[in-house]
Parts: structure tokens; sequence; C-alpha cells
């Protein structure tokens, strides 16, 4: 039986929140806005005030928390990996997509909680470059070829 990932956290601001679940059987790690610079227009860089280390075989995946709906912002990449050898700052990118330049409405999500990892198993595959692929039943049939 193997034993859980161990997730070690740097907190880079003196007093801020560790990041930690709402409830025991959540499966994201919620992640608080600890400070904000604008990149360019309408794109956010939240600081999550982190640095993590998690155990070999393993990586985080960053997504939004389901209440940034309720604000006029969305994950400028929808989600974002971090792999297992990073050791920066987790830094979270966001789009504005309300009026004016979203400074100020940007300013009201510190100290909120933003976004939270996912841990994840990391599965290593080869790679095998080959002159065709195998026929399926779909074929090439994607967005939407199931008429759905």
């Amino acid at each position: 039986m193997s034993s859980k990932p161990l997730l070690k956290i740097c907190c880079h601001f003196e007093g801020m929140p560790v990041p930690s679940r709402g409830y025991q059987t959540d499966a994201g790690i919620d992640l608080t806005a600890m400070a904000v610079e604008q990149k360019s227009h309408g794109v956010f860089l939240f600081d999550s005030g982190i640095s993590i280390q998690i155990s070999d075989g393993y990586y985080v995946d960053i997504v939004p928390r389901s209440s940034i709906i309720k604000t006029d912002f969305h994950m400028a990449n929808s989600f974002g990996v971090i792999d297992p050898d990073y050791r920066g700052r987790i830094l979270i990118p966001f789009r504005y997509i309300g009026q004016g330049d979203g400074m100020q409405s940007a300013e009201s999500l510190l100290k909120q909680r933003i976004a939270q990892m996912l841990v994840r198993k990391l599965e290593p595959c080869s790679i095998e470059v080959v002159d065709s692929l195998e026929d399926t039943t779909r074929g090439i049939g994607g967005f939407g070829s199931t008429g759905q």
C-alpha cells in the first residue's frame, strides 16, 4: 500500500493563511490572493504567496475556485500545471472581463480564496512517432460530432 504524497508549502507573507481544504474530503486546497500585478490590459497576475514541493511521482494543477464565477474574472489559461521540480512562487493569471481597467476589482480579491491546488499522480509515457493511427468508429469526428 502506497503512502499519501507530501505537499510542502513555503509561505512568503507574514501571517498569511496557510492553504487548506474547506472540508476534509475536498479535492482542492484553497489558494489566497496575496498580491496582484496588472500585466497587460485586462490580465492580472495574482501572487498566492506560496511556493511548493510535492512528493516524487506527483504534480499540481491550479484551477479557479467555483466562486470566481461571481466576479468579472476568468482564469486566463483555464488551469496551470506546476511541475514537480518547480520551486518558484505560485502565480495565478486572471483575465478581467468587466468594465474599466479592472485594477480596483482585482484589488478587491486580495486576501480572498481565488484558486485551488489539485494534487495529481504523474504518469510518464513513452512517445512514438508513427505514420498513421489505428482506425476507430469515431475517427476524426470532434466538436459535437455525436450530435450533442
